[in-house]
């Protein structure tokens, strides 16, 4: 496996951390990133900027797994 298919599998990775704790709408995670984007930001958005977040690195994974695959590391 080459560093494009481990960077892939990372990414996935944090796709299934943080958008399972998105979902569940846990506190923690709540309370960092409206540590990281100010006080005024909503539990609402903070859930919704997490699924955002996730759901690219969920395509980015997707993506670097292929190019790992295709340049003949996989």
């Amino acid at each position: 496996m080459n560093g494009w298919a481990l960077g892939g599998l990372a990414c996935i990775l944090y796709t299934v951390i943080v958008g399972g704790l998105a979902l569940k709408k846990s506190p923690g995670l709540i309370k960092m990133i409206r540590m990281k984007l100010g006080k005024k930001v909503t539990d609402k958005a903070a859930i919704t900027m997490s699924l955002v977040m996730a759901g690219i690195f969920g395509v980015a994974g997707i993506v670097l797994i292929i190019i790992g695959v295709t340049r003949g590391g996989g």
